[in-house]
Protein backbone atom coordinates (compact mmCIF):
# COMPACT_ATOMS: atom_id res chain seq x y z
CA UNK A 1 0.00 0.00 0.00
CA UNK A 2 1.59 3.55 -0.78
CA UNK A 3 2.42 5.49 1.81
CA UNK A 4 -0.11 8.81 2.65
CA UNK A 5 2.01 12.18 2.78
CA UNK A 6 1.94 13.59 6.23
CA UNK A 7 0.47 17.03 4.20
CA UNK A 8 -1.97 15.06 3.28
CA UNK A 9 -4.65 17.30 1.82
CA UNK A 10 -8.16 15.47 2.06
CA UNK A 11 -10.94 14.73 -0.74
CA UNK A 12 -13.28 16.92 1.19
CA UNK A 13 -11.17 19.93 1.08
CA UNK A 14 -10.09 19.37 -2.33
CA UNK A 15 -13.70 18.91 -3.41
CA UNK A 16 -15.12 22.42 -1.50
CA UNK A 17 -12.04 24.35 -3.68
CA UNK A 18 -13.26 23.16 -6.82
CA UNK A 19 -16.57 23.88 -6.28
CA UNK A 20 -15.64 27.42 -5.47
CA UNK A 21 -14.16 26.77 -9.31
CA UNK A 22 -16.74 25.27 -10.39
CA UNK A 23 -20.19 25.88 -8.93
CA UNK A 24 -21.88 23.64 -11.15
CA UNK A 25 -19.61 20.60 -10.27
CA UNK A 26 -21.32 17.36 -9.54
CA UNK A 27 -19.84 13.84 -9.31
CA UNK A 28 -21.44 11.02 -10.07
CA UNK A 29 -20.08 7.17 -8.31
CA UNK A 30 -20.38 3.74 -10.29
CA UNK A 31 -19.34 0.13 -10.03
CA UNK A 32 -18.06 -0.53 -13.90
CA UNK A 33 -16.00 -3.22 -15.24
CA UNK A 34 -12.60 -2.27 -15.91
CA UNK A 35 -11.84 -2.94 -19.61
CA UNK A 36 -15.63 -0.42 -19.81
CA UNK A 37 -12.91 2.37 -18.53
CA UNK A 38 -9.85 1.55 -20.70
CA UNK A 39 -7.77 -0.66 -18.58
CA UNK A 40 -6.49 -3.78 -20.31
CA UNK A 41 -7.49 -6.95 -19.61
CA UNK A 42 -4.21 -7.78 -18.73
CA UNK A 43 -3.32 -4.69 -16.09
CA UNK A 44 -6.77 -5.78 -14.28
CA UNK A 45 -9.32 -5.17 -16.98
CA UNK A 46 -11.63 -7.91 -15.78
CA UNK A 47 -11.99 -6.33 -12.22
CA UNK A 48 -14.73 -4.51 -11.19
CA UNK A 49 -14.05 -1.04 -10.02
CA UNK A 50 -15.94 2.09 -7.94
CA UNK A 51 -15.58 5.03 -10.53
CA UNK A 52 -15.77 8.34 -9.79
CA UNK A 53 -16.67 10.96 -12.43
CA UNK A 54 -16.46 14.99 -12.15
CA UNK A 55 -18.39 16.81 -14.76
CA UNK A 56 -17.13 20.65 -13.89
CA UNK A 57 -19.76 22.13 -16.13
CA UNK A 58 -23.53 21.54 -17.02
CA UNK A 59 -23.95 19.45 -20.28
CA UNK A 60 -19.99 19.38 -20.55
CA UNK A 61 -18.89 15.95 -22.70
CA UNK A 62 -15.91 15.65 -21.02
CA UNK A 63 -15.60 14.12 -17.75
CA UNK A 64 -12.93 13.87 -15.06
CA UNK A 65 -12.27 10.16 -13.85
CA UNK A 66 -10.96 8.98 -10.95
CA UNK A 67 -11.79 4.69 -9.58
CA UNK A 68 -10.49 2.06 -7.33
CA UNK A 69 -10.64 -1.50 -6.99
CA UNK A 70 -13.49 -3.59 -6.04
CA UNK A 71 -11.03 -5.70 -4.25
CA UNK A 72 -9.56 -2.92 -1.75
CA UNK A 73 -12.96 -2.44 0.12
CA UNK A 74 -12.19 -3.20 4.00
CA UNK A 75 -14.69 -3.32 6.56
CA UNK A 76 -14.25 -2.27 9.83
CA UNK A 77 -15.63 -5.04 12.88
CA UNK A 78 -19.39 -3.73 13.03
CA UNK A 79 -19.29 -1.87 10.24
CA UNK A 80 -22.26 -2.18 7.72
CA UNK A 81 -21.09 -3.03 4.23
CA UNK A 82 -21.84 0.38 2.79
CA UNK A 83 -19.30 1.82 4.74
CA UNK A 84 -16.55 0.10 2.22
CA UNK A 85 -18.34 1.44 -0.69
CA UNK A 86 -18.28 4.85 0.88
CA UNK A 87 -14.78 4.75 1.39
CA UNK A 88 -13.87 3.74 -2.04
CA UNK A 89 -15.71 6.63 -3.83
CA UNK A 90 -14.07 9.05 -1.31
CA UNK A 91 -10.52 7.68 -2.53
CA UNK A 92 -11.97 7.40 -5.98
CA UNK A 93 -13.46 11.32 -5.94
CA UNK A 94 -9.81 11.86 -4.39
CA UNK A 95 -8.22 10.49 -7.48
CA UNK A 96 -10.23 12.09 -10.01
CA UNK A 97 -9.51 15.75 -8.03
CA UNK A 98 -6.16 15.35 -8.65
CA UNK A 99 -6.61 14.58 -12.05
CA UNK A 100 -8.54 17.55 -12.41
CA UNK A 101 -5.38 19.67 -11.21
CA UNK A 102 -6.67 19.88 -7.55
CA UNK A 103 -2.94 17.99 -5.55
CA UNK A 104 -3.41 16.25 -2.62
CA UNK A 105 -0.16 17.52 -0.31
CA UNK A 106 -0.46 20.84 0.57
CA UNK A 107 2.77 22.18 -0.45
CA UNK A 108 1.04 21.68 -4.18
CA UNK A 109 -2.40 22.67 -3.16
CA UNK A 110 -0.31 26.08 -1.55
CA UNK A 111 0.34 27.08 -5.33
CA UNK A 112 -2.73 26.93 -6.65
CA UNK A 113 -4.85 28.27 -3.29
CA UNK A 114 -2.26 31.16 -3.35
CA UNK A 115 -3.08 31.66 -7.02
CA UNK A 116 -6.79 31.59 -6.47
CA UNK A 117 -6.25 34.33 -3.80
CA UNK A 118 -4.46 36.60 -6.09
CA UNK A 119 -7.40 36.48 -8.37
CA UNK A 120 -9.98 36.68 -6.03
CA UNK A 121 -7.76 40.20 -4.59
CA UNK A 122 -8.17 41.42 -8.11
CA UNK A 123 -11.76 40.88 -8.45
CA UNK A 124 -12.61 42.10 -4.65
CA UNK A 125 -10.41 45.64 -5.78
CA UNK A 126 -12.40 45.92 -9.03
CA UNK A 127 -15.56 45.81 -6.42
CA UNK A 128 -14.25 48.87 -4.44
CA UNK A 129 -13.47 46.94 -1.58
CA UNK A 130 -9.97 46.12 -0.42
CA UNK A 131 -9.48 42.46 0.03
CA UNK A 132 -7.84 40.93 3.41
CA UNK A 133 -3.94 41.36 3.61
CA UNK A 134 -2.93 37.22 2.59
CA UNK A 135 -0.71 35.23 4.91
CA UNK A 136 1.70 34.92 2.24
CA UNK A 137 3.82 37.76 1.49
CA UNK A 138 2.27 39.95 -1.10
CA UNK A 139 3.57 40.17 -4.80
CA UNK A 140 4.10 43.77 -5.62
CA UNK A 141 1.41 44.54 -8.63
CA UNK A 142 4.10 46.05 -10.74
CA UNK A 143 5.80 42.30 -11.13
CA UNK A 144 2.83 40.80 -10.97
CA UNK A 145 2.67 38.66 -14.01
CA UNK A 146 -1.05 38.42 -13.42
CA UNK A 147 -1.52 42.19 -13.70
CA UNK A 148 -1.48 44.15 -16.78
CA UNK A 149 0.18 48.31 -16.89
CA UNK A 150 -2.22 50.54 -16.10
CA UNK A 151 -4.49 50.91 -19.31
CA UNK A 152 -6.62 54.28 -19.71
CA UNK A 153 -9.18 52.95 -21.93
CA UNK A 154 -9.99 49.98 -18.84
CA UNK A 155 -9.92 53.04 -16.33
CA UNK A 156 -12.03 54.54 -18.31
CA UNK A 157 -14.53 51.48 -18.27
CA UNK A 158 -14.44 51.20 -14.39
CA UNK A 159 -15.25 54.11 -13.90
CA UNK A 160 -17.92 54.33 -16.36
CA UNK A 161 -19.40 50.94 -14.44
CA UNK A 162 -20.02 53.07 -11.19
CA UNK A 163 -22.34 51.56 -8.98
CA UNK A 164 -22.89 48.75 -11.44
CA UNK A 165 -20.02 46.76 -10.79
CA UNK A 166 -20.90 45.92 -7.06
CA UNK A 167 -24.37 44.19 -8.23
CA UNK A 168 -24.92 40.57 -9.61
CA UNK A 169 -25.64 40.06 -13.64
CA UNK A 170 -28.75 38.05 -12.63
CA UNK A 171 -30.43 36.31 -10.03
CA UNK A 172 -29.25 33.11 -11.08
CA UNK A 173 -25.23 34.02 -11.10
CA UNK A 174 -25.61 34.72 -7.52
CA UNK A 175 -27.06 31.89 -6.37
CA UNK A 176 -24.71 29.68 -8.07
CA UNK A 177 -21.44 31.89 -6.21
CA UNK A 178 -23.63 31.90 -3.45
CA UNK A 179 -23.97 28.16 -3.07
CA UNK A 180 -20.27 27.86 -3.94
CA UNK A 181 -19.06 29.76 -1.20
CA UNK A 182 -20.93 27.71 1.46
CA UNK A 183 -19.33 24.43 0.09
CA UNK A 184 -16.15 26.48 0.50
CA UNK A 185 -16.88 27.23 4.31
CA UNK A 186 -18.45 24.15 4.87
CA UNK A 187 -15.38 22.10 3.73
CA UNK A 188 -13.11 23.99 6.22
CA UNK A 189 -11.39 21.36 8.09
CA UNK A 190 -11.66 23.09 11.48
CA UNK A 191 -15.02 24.60 13.06
CA UNK A 192 -12.84 27.18 14.19
CA UNK A 193 -12.06 28.13 10.70
CA UNK A 194 -15.81 27.62 9.95
CA UNK A 195 -16.53 30.43 13.34
CA UNK A 196 -13.79 32.80 12.21
CA UNK A 197 -15.95 32.86 8.55
CA UNK A 198 -19.46 33.81 10.05
CA UNK A 199 -17.35 36.36 11.91
CA UNK A 200 -15.93 38.06 9.09
CA UNK A 201 -19.09 37.78 7.38
CA UNK A 202 -21.21 39.42 10.64
CA UNK A 203 -18.77 42.24 10.28
CA UNK A 204 -18.89 42.58 7.05
CA UNK A 205 -22.89 43.35 6.64
CA UNK A 206 -24.62 41.53 9.89
CA UNK A 207 -24.52 38.13 8.20
CA UNK A 208 -26.90 39.04 4.90
CA UNK A 209 -27.46 36.43 3.07
CA UNK A 210 -27.74 36.65 -0.30
CA UNK A 211 -25.40 39.38 -0.22
CA UNK A 212 -26.45 42.69 -2.54
CA UNK A 213 -23.29 43.83 -2.86
CA UNK A 214 -20.63 41.75 -4.85
CA UNK A 215 -17.63 43.63 -3.28
CA UNK A 216 -18.62 42.83 -0.11
CA UNK A 217 -19.26 38.60 -1.30
CA UNK A 218 -15.99 38.83 -2.89
CA UNK A 219 -14.18 40.06 0.02
CA UNK A 220 -15.92 37.26 2.38
CA UNK A 221 -14.58 34.71 -0.69
CA UNK A 222 -11.16 35.89 -1.03
CA UNK A 223 -11.42 35.54 3.55
CA UNK A 224 -12.31 32.15 3.30
CA UNK A 225 -10.05 30.98 0.47
CA UNK A 226 -7.50 32.56 2.84
CA UNK A 227 -8.42 29.98 5.82
CA UNK A 228 -7.84 27.00 3.40
CA UNK A 229 -4.23 28.95 2.75
CA UNK A 230 -3.89 29.29 6.03
CA UNK A 231 -4.67 26.01 6.95
CA UNK A 232 -2.72 24.53 4.51
CA UNK A 233 0.18 26.87 5.28
CA UNK A 234 0.57 26.02 8.45
CA UNK A 235 0.26 21.88 8.40
CA UNK A 236 3.14 22.47 5.54
CA UNK A 237 5.32 24.33 8.76
CA UNK A 238 4.64 21.73 10.98
CA UNK A 239 5.69 18.84 8.20
CA UNK A 240 9.23 20.70 7.61
CA UNK A 241 9.50 21.44 10.91
CA UNK A 242 9.00 17.53 11.79
CA UNK A 243 10.93 16.66 9.17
Amino acid sequence: MAQIAEDYVSPSVRWGICKQDYPDAVVEFSQRLGTEIGIPENFGGEDQYCVAQITLRPNDPDVVMGYKPISDARSGKGDHASDAWNVLCTKAMGRALKRAGYADTAGEMRVLVQYKQRLAEQDATRGGVEAPVPVAAPVPVQNNPLVKDSDPEFEEFLAEEGEDADTWDSDEERDKEHAALKSAVIALPDEALADKARAEHDKLNGRQWPMDSVAQFNTLKNFVGSLHFDYLHAETEETETAS
